[in-house]
């Protein structure tokens, strides 16, 4: 046993700020390693807690899980060098950020709800919003889901758009968070997090488990939607998986009616 004071996992992590999942999760990355007592209890030392709060630091500027660990040992040239390179990419998005504040400033200015032009929506959702558009169209017209969805949005004006591109952001960040958090499939925080997914759907149209299932696969097999999870959309499947089993969906075969 180390030297030094010793920390059972509750007060690890109260002092690192972050939940005991959190450090549970970090464990089986390999980013921190308590050593056990002879009652197989986690024990944290000052050594752990100062690596524990490198990660949470990391974490809370945007660094991938996944690249932490190379962070934590890494030289000081090398740590520079991938700061700078995460720094760039934060840079990169806040600028994108910049633009969409700027475009939803003019459509406040220059529209009324119920009254947003196609070319003012089109700045709002993206250039490419009619393309996916019209292909929504071609694959789906003649189902009455469509004809909800569009039904629903005519009655949609600026303000509806921009809460549901908070509401899609709020979604794939918290869904990151659970992912490294190590929230588990079928969990009430799992839970509460696929009922927020289909609620997004149910703005538009219907949603079984069976049907959010099959959007789920649609989202991972489909690479323009991972952006738009920020890369959670395996984690989602596998939320919205277990839910679909657990409410008698076979998963190996759901059907959309």
């Amino acid at each position: 046993m180390a030297d030094g004071n010793e920390y059972t996992i509750g007060q690890a992590a109260e002092a690192v700020g972050v939940t005991t999942k959190a450090l549970r999760h970090w464990e089986t990355l390999g980013l921190i390693e308590p050593e056990r007592s002879w009652a197989d209890h986690r024990i944290y030392t000052d050594a752990d807690l100062e690596r524990g709060a490198a990660v949470a630091l990391y974490r809370g500027v945007g660094v991938p899980l996944a690249e932490i660990a190379m962070l934590l040992d890494a030289s000081p040239r090398t740590l520079a060098d991938a700061l700078q390179h995460h720094k760039r990419a934060l840079a990169s998005r806040r600028d994108a950020l910049d633009k969409q504040l700027a475009t939803v400033n003019k459509l406040i200015n220059s529209t009324t709800k119920g009254a947003i032009d196609m070319d003012a929506m089109k700045k709002y959702l993206g250039e490419n919003m009619p393309a996916y558009q019209a292909e929504a169209e071609q694959r789906w017209g003649d189902t009455p889901e469509w004809a909800q969805s569009q039904e629903n949005l005519a009655k949609m004006g600026e303000g509806d758009f921009q809460r549901l591109q908070d509401e899609q952001d709020a979604l794939a960040a918290d869904l990151l968070q659970a992912r490294d958090a190590g929230v588990q499939p079928g969990s009430e925080e799992a839970e509460a997090l696929v009922e927020r997914h289909r609620a997004s759907i149910a703005q538009w149209y219907d949603v079984t488990p069976a049907r959010q299932l099959i959007l789920a696969r649609m989202y991972v097999g489909d690479d323009r939607f991972h952006a738009a999870y920020d890369g959670a959309q395996d984690y989602l499947l596998d939320l919205v998986t277990a839910h679909a089993e657990n409410a008698g969906v076979d998963v190996d075969n759901p059907q959309w009616d």
